[in-house]
């Protein structure tokens, strides 16, 4: 029997708009209501806990469902427009102050995403680690970007292509990037995480943890 990851349930139905995954099977779990990308982000993060890669002082952008406060000694979440808002175009806090930033499905949604980056770069302490998401880049040969938020689009400003990696070694060209595919635990639909660090250490601790990674800069 498939189990969710985050809060053990068993019951699955159809997404939004009744939508069912690209597998055919039910996303949405129907205790904590958690999708495809919550669970499978959950499974890499407790493979990184494992590791030593998940502690310290960490920061989230916007909700989700991927960690737990308890796995920290301080945890901090922003909502933009909401609590704790916080622009990521121009973070107010100091540099170095994180051990791991998570930024799921947040960047699609900003109207510069180069200074997101770089902003999200300079929060994260030298061997820290910002865990990052867009949806399905795979989808896409190539981003396209329309300079506004489309209304019909979620809001979005950008639909992400596989270019992206490319996009990252413009905008993050000093750090070490990555990106690993991992199908999620239910719907065994495949999601990609990216991954940025100052730090070669921690590059590599990343690799041990997750195995076989695409490596997309390497300083």
């Amino acid at each position: 029997m498939k189990q969710c990851n985050i809060c053990g349930g068993t019951e699955f139905r159809p997404g939004p708009n009744g939508r069912m995954s690209s597998t055919g099977k039910p996303p949405l779990c129907g205790k904590c209501f958690s999708l495809e990308r919550h669970r499978t982000y959950r499974e890499i993060l407790l493979e990184l806990k494992k590791h030593g890669l998940v502690k310290g002082k960490a920061i989230q952008f916007s909700p989700d469902k991927t960690a737990e406060a308890d796995w920290f000694d301080e945890f901090e979440v922003s909502v933009y427009g909401g609590e704790n808002s916080l622009d990521i175009q121009k973070i107010d806090r100091p540099n170095k102050t994180y051990d791991l930033i998570l930024c799921n499905h947040v960047l699609e949604h900003v109207p510069y995403d180069n200074a997101a980056l770089c902003e999200l770069m300079r929060i994260l302490n030298k061997d820290g680690l910002l865990f990052f998401a867009v949806p399905a880049p795979v989808q896409n040969k190539v981003t396209r970007d329309w300079g506004f938020p489309k209304e019909e689009d979620h809001g979005h400003y950008r639909i992400y292509g596989d270019d992206f990696r490319h996009i990252l070694q413009k905008y993050l060209e000093p750090y070490h990037i990555s990106s690993v595919d991992k199908p999620n635990p239910v719907t065994e639909m495949p999601e990609r995480v990216y991954f940025a660090t100052k730090s070669r250490e921690t590059q590599e601790r990343l690799q041990n943890a997750l195995g076989r990674m695409e490596i997309i800069n390497a300083p």
